[in-house]
């Protein structure tokens, strides 16, 4: 409902960037930064991507890290540096996504903002070294929680087809050179500023279906029961 002498409500993106910081993306760690600079500027620069995506970035490792709660960026003047160690905790990241959504989408309703269904994009180098990923993911994704997001997965260097497939929603994407860990950071992140400069035009989540530097990686077929 809209009173008088306000504005109708005005669609929301929650965009969750989730980085894997683990001890082996220790040689990207600079390219990763600046990169993620250069993105959250672009945003900021752009006042209606910013209006629409609202993003917070995530990184993991043996713990998960809140880097940026979940903002309006055009009021950014710097965002926190990330730093890689440890191992690859899968579980943490999926546990603590789900826990920001349930703090960040009743604050975005109490701001008056209708919510789209959050969108994470997630970038990794290798497996998982946890032993309970699996029911932390399935809890984040769980048909009956209202608030599940789209999950996208990017991965380069150790990173194994049939996980990215098993950790996505909608799209899941394989660097076509494992090695290029500099190169499909830029990518990802880059395909990332993509994303969400379409999707706030349309008014709509517009996810990827190409990437370049990555192959599609298929997704598990869905049975009805």
């Amino acid at each position: 409902m809209t009173y008088p002498g306000t504005t109708p409500a005005s669609d929301c993106l929650p965009t969750y960037i989730v980085l894997d910081t683990s001890g082996s993306m220790n040689p990207h760690v600079a390219s990763l930064n600046k990169t993620l600079e250069v993105v959250v500027d672009s945003v900021a620069d752009s006042p209606r991507v910013a209006e629409f995506a609202h993003i917070s970035i995530i990184s993991f490792n043996t713990r998960a890290h809140l880097i940026l709660p979940l903002t309006d960026v055009q009021g950014l003047t710097s965002i926190p540096e990330v730093g890689c160690g440890g191992e690859t905790n899968y579980g943490e990241a999926f546990r603590m996504v789900k826990e920001r959504i349930n703090v960040d989408v009743p604050e975005l309703r109490h701001q008056g903002r209708t919510v789209l269904r959050p969108t994470v994009f997630m970038l990794t180098d290798g497996g998982p070294t946890d032993d309970d990923w699996q029911e932390s993911f399935a809890e984040l994704v769980d048909d009956s929680w209202s608030r599940r997001p789209h999950v996208v997965t990017f991965g380069f260097g150790d990173a194994n087809a049939g996980v990215l497939s098993q950790i996505s929603t909608k799209m899941a994407f394989l660097a076509k050179d494992a090695y290029a860990g500099n190169t499909a950071i830029t990518n990802f992140l880059g395909e990332l500023l993509r994303t969400l400069i379409k999707s706030s035009s349309t008014g709509n989540v517009e996810l990827p279906t190409e990437v370049e530097g990555f192959k599609t990686v298929s997704l598990p077929r869905e049975y009805m029961e």
